[in-house]
This record gives C-alpha cells, sequence and structure tokens, in this order.
C-alpha cells in the first residue's frame, strides 16, 4: 500500500492549499487499494511538494499558484509506475 504525504512550508498560508490538495487527492486516488492514505506535514523549509512512498514526485514554488491537480496527475503517475 503506497502512503502519500503532502508537506507544505509552516506558518504560511500554505495549510488551505494542503488541504485543498488532500481532499483532491484522496477523492481522486482514495478508492485505489494500492492507496494507504494521504498525509498533511508541515515543514520548516519552504515547499510544497507530494511524495509517494518517501520519495518527492512533486514540488512547486510556494510563492505562487499552487494547481492541486497537478499533484492528483504526479502521484496517479507515481502510483502507475510502482504498480
Amino acid at each position: 500500500m503506497a502512503e502519500i504525504a503532502i508537506e507544505y512550508a509552516a506558518g504560511s498560508r500554505l495549510r488551505p492549499e494542503a488541504e485543498t490538495a488532500r481532499r483532491l487527492i484522496d477523492s481522486y486516488l482514495g478508492d485505489r487499494p494500492d492507496v494507504d492514505g494521504v498525509t498533511l506535514s508541515p515543514s520548516t523549509d519552504s515547499v510544497f511538494c507530494v511524495s509517494v512512498e518517501g520519495d518527492r514526485i512533486w514540488c512547486t514554488d510556494p510563492r505562487e499558484w499552487i494547481d492541486a491537480m497537478e499533484a492528483v496527475t504526479a502521484a496517479r503517475g507515481r502510483l502507475t509506475e510502482l504498480s
């Protein structure tokens, strides 16, 4: 089972963005039998990244607009590679 993690810069406006990305990933991928869950983790680094099984697969500049659907696409692609 794959664990998907969203890491976001703590102390910034990114928590709501991370929650949105988590909901979208869960909505699009949560019913897959190979997905164990989606977690959120604040980071001391200035990042917004999605990891699958501990490997960062998608990162974006947290100062820019965050497209959560890109995160979904990246996670879906990585899960396909792991299958």
